[in-house]
């Protein structure tokens, strides 16, 4: 199977000014400083309501054979169930030429996916895999570093041959639930924090021959999944599914990941 993930951070940054030869310069910080009063960009997202952002469908399809099959994530939200937040981004280059996005930290944010499912080359559905995915989490403040270098704790520069995504993040999921197998398995009270606080992460992320990469180097932290059914029942009249009595609950503590390589390539 060929697959192909597409995965897609963008920021554009333009900036004209016509001189008396009519040519065309972009204008860096400073320049933009002294034209406008200020440097960098400031870029705001303000969520309202639980599907402040939605997708009807993202669908993969598998190409590298005739009449491939596909996977298909159905319904994907973006929202908060507490009215109202935003999520604040500072972005600046560096002298360094190094893109800089500082992200503040905000809580209530609420991710869902209403289903993810297997789909023939007829284009009907041939296994869920999940479905009613909702997770409610806090995000805590981050930043992210691009292009051909990184910076160490101390601040100090190291160029690299190739463009590097460096992102130093935290969040908690505060609650969560979904069902998987088509429906037959049903996990909730989701929780993954570390000891009640923030998960940190630290990923650098880039593309080469080998493909596309994602290094963690450092994430920690623990999983309660607060009841868990299996199987169920469907009623022939309504259609209504009722999941099985759960069998207890899961924790899963101290887990940890440093220095894992994931490349996601074609084949």
């Amino acid at each position: 199977m060929k697959f192909l993930k597409k995965a897609s951070l963008a920021v554009s940054i333009a900036a004209v000014s016509f001189a008396a030869n009519a040519e065309l310069v972009a204008m860096d910080e400073a320049t933009m400083s002294a034209a406008t009063g200020q440097a960098g960009i400031d870029l705001n997202i303000t969520l309202e309501g639980a599907n402040a952002i939605s997708i009807g469908e993202i669908l993969y399809t598998d190409t590298d054979v005739a009449d491939g099959g596909s996977l298909s994530l159905s319904t994907v939200t973006v929202g908060t169930d507490s009215g109202t937040l935003t999520i604040e981004n500072v972005i600046d280059i560096t002298s360094d030429g190094i893109m800089n996005i500082a992200t503040s930290a905000v809580s209530g944010l609420k991710i869902g996916v209403g289903s993810v499912d297997l789909v023939n080359a007829a284009g009907a559905n041939s296994g869920n895999l999940i479905s009613g995915l909702s997770l409610s989490m806090d995000l805590g403040v981050s930043n992210t570093t691009i292009g051909k270098g990184t910076y160490d704790a101390a601040g100090v520069f190291t160029a690299d041959t190739k463009t590097v995504i460096d992102s130093q993040s935290s969040f908690k999921i505060t609650a969560g639930s979904l069902s998987a197998l088509d429906g037959q398995v049903g996990v909730s009270g989701i929780t993954f924090d570390n000891d009640g606080q923030n998960v940190e992460v630290d990923t650098t992320m880039w593309a080469d021959a080998s493909g596309f990469n994602i290094k963690v180097n450092s994430i920690a932290g623990d999983l309660t999944l607060g009841a868990v059914t299996l199987g169920g029942t469907t009623d022939a009249t309504t259609g209504v599914f009722t999941a099985g009595p759960s069998i207890g609950s899961v924790g899963i503590s101290n887990i940890q990941m440093a220095g894992a390589t994931i490349t996601v390539s074609g084949h």
